[in-house]
């Protein structure tokens, strides 16, 4: 029992919660497995007896259809063959050869009017045919005679008339009759009825009345599906199917047929692997009826059973783990408050405190941790508020180092404006500084939308085309999804007067300023390109690490954007200058960040 107390130990090195757990979805499973395998085959026996039912049900009411279908045939048959002009006429005797060619025509005429006066109210029937016993045979005077196939047909009415029996159903058989509107002879399954003398009793000829194999299918098509298909069977071979291919076919070999002298007036039921064939005997005309249901049906239902029990044997599962874990939880959630508390600690973390409600040694434990570290706590508090202090002292310095200039050069551009007697443009000088000032005060905020730092930049740069008419113009382009992103207040700005004061420093006019924000690899990325004179890569790695020699306004302003976001978002935020062919193009790297 080795193996035993080595799955023993390493039990009980788990913890509580996972011992627990380990326990209760054991027994869990077993349950729910339990119960989904008897329920499924209980479904499973349940739905094979409602299908041998419901089967049951489709063939006795097939056999209902056959019973009022051939009994209209046999009356239309007896209406035929007790009628004066039948009686007559099959009654005469056989004309000589000299005699009466007249007299024949017109016999021929009034039996093909019988005929075609049924045939045209039954379309189910595809010929109504008399044989007289002289060899004669009258039908629809509109149809085609194969010679080869009556041959056949005349030696079945031949061998009826000398038999003992008044009616039959022949077997399955090419007719020897086609309309003229059709290129083929249909297979039919033929009435035959003698036919006797109102008068002197005796018989005087047969009627036949051919029934196609497809009227005896529309029977039954009703019943068929995807997964069930009926077939006819008399002596061993199917004389009705919906699948053509299918007439004539032996059946005495297929491992599911058994004769219909071995069958009684009850259904027999034969499994096979691929179907379940149900085989039931039709009256006394010798035929079998083979319904076949394929497996195919029966297992999809039976696998659309099994995803239900299977769901909702999951959504037991769920139910039960959220309540295993409820009870878990109420057992170690104290020791796990306090576990993960000494890992924070440990990890430096010296604000963590435990709050249990638990009483006992649980909660005298959590309440001398809390002790414990609250002096640690006290002393790392006064840290942090020291460089809080200190950050947002050295934020503020920067800021006041990058606006105050412009403030001024603006002031000035408005007197010389009022000197000018231009005051519509001073006034509206005025209105856009005093939107950009209302923007960059902002209660304060130093991390706006991309969307508040455009209307500012926005407002500046229409200061600037007041001041530097015709000098230059602007694009804006904010991708989707941009908008809302965070920035810090005057980014954009510095990056906006370097382009205007040293990018078209020696242009009088054509300057442009495009701006371009996108969202890549969950960063917000911001091109501001103008077609200037340019910075080289070199200048630029100088200005953003403050060592470029002489001091120049935009080396001031890049940098000091730099250090603010960087400040405020990590190191690996900031500013870059790419190489490119014209101009000059600044590149603002943010986290994505609403």
């Amino acid at each position: 029992m080795k193996w035993y107390k080595k799955l023993q130990d390493k039990f009980y090195r788990r913890s509580v919660a996972e011992r627990i757990i380990i326990v209760v979805t054991s027994l869990m499973i077993v349950t729910i497995a339990g119960f989904v395998s008897s329920i499924f085959v209980t479904m499973q026996r349940n739905l094979r007896s409602d299908m041998v039912i419901s089967t049951q049900k489709d063939i006795d009411l097939i056999f209902e259809k056959m019973d009022m279908f051939f009994d209209a045939v046999q009356n239309d048959a007896v209406t035929v063959l007790v009628g004066e002009s039948c009686q007559k006429l099959l009654g005469e005797d056989n004309p000589t050869s000299d005699f009466d060619i007249v007299r024949r025509h017109e016999k021929y005429a009034v039996l093909r009017q019988v005929i075609d006066s049924y045939i045209g109210q039954k379309d189910i029937y595809g010929t109504l045919a008399f044989y007289d016993l002289y060899g004669n045979c009258y039908v629809n005077q509109s149809l085609v005679r194969n010679d080869a196939t009556y041959s056949a047909e005349y030696k079945r009415i031949s061998s009826f008339m000398s038999s003992d029996r008044r009616t039959v159903y022949t077997g399955l058989h090419t007719s020897p009759w086609r309309k003229q509107n059709r290129n083929y002879f249909e297979e039919c399954i033929s009435y035959c009825q003698k036919v006797y003398g109102l008068n002197s009793g005796k018989m005087i000829g047969v009627i036949e009345i051919e029934i196609p194999y497809t009227v005896i299918v529309d029977l039954y098509r009703t019943v068929m599906n995807d997964t069930t298909s009926i077939e006819i069977i008399f002596n061993d071979m199917v004389i009705a199917s919906a699948d053509r291919d299918a007439l004539y076919r032996t059946t005495a070999s297929e491992p599911w047929y058994s004769p219909y002298g071995d069958l009684n007036d009850e259904m027999a039921i034969r499994e096979e692997p691929d179907a379940w064939y149900f085989l039931e005997r039709y009256a006394d005309r010798k035929w079998i009826l083979a319904c076949r249901i394929s497996r195919e049906g029966y297992q999809e239902t039976i696998r659309s059973y099994l995803i239900s029990l299977i769901v909702i044997a999951l959504l037991v599962s769920i139910g039960s783990f959220i309540l295993i874990r409820f009870l878990i939880r109420s057992i170690t959630k104290p020791l796990s408050k306090i576990t993960d508390a000494a890992v924070e600690i440990g990890q430096g973390n010296y604000s963590k405190r435990v709050s249990v409600k638990d009483g006992g040694e649980i909660g005298v434990l959590a309440n001398e941790f809390n002790r414990m570290v609250d002096h640690t706590e006290e002393l790392m508090s006064e840290i942090v508020k020291k460089e809080e202090l200190k950050r947002e002292a050295e934020m503020s310095m920067l800021q006041l180092q990058m606006t105050p200039h412009f403030f001024y050069n603006i002031l000035e551009s408005v007197i010389g404006l009022i000197y000018m007697n231009d005051t519509r443009t001073a006034v509206r000088t005025l209105q856009l500084l005093s939107g950009f000032y209302r923007g960059v005060l902002n209660k304060g905020r130093e991390i706006i939308p991309l969307s508040k730092e455009v209307e500012i930049t926005v407002n500046y740069l229409e200061i600037m085309k007041i001041c530097h008419p015709g000098q230059f113009e602007y694009e804006m382009n904010l991708e989707n999804g941009t908008e809302d992103c965070s920035i810090c207040k005057l980014t954009l700005q510095p990056i906006m007067e370097n382009a205007i004061h040293h990018g078209f420093e020696n242009m009088s006019a054509g300057g442009l300023i495009r701006l371009h924000a996108w969202i890549e690899n969950s960063r917000l990325c911001i091109d501001v390109e103008d077609n200037g004179c340019g910075i080289d890569s070199e200048r630029g790695e100088q200005i953003l690490k403050g060592e470029e020699g002489e001091f120049r306004m935009e080396s001031f302003g890049l940098r000091n954007t730099d250090d603010r976001l960087k400040l405020y978002f990590g190191e690996e935020y900031g500013i870059r200058i790419p190489v490119v062919p014209e101009g000059t193009r600044i590149r603002i790297e943010l986290p994505e960040q609403r």
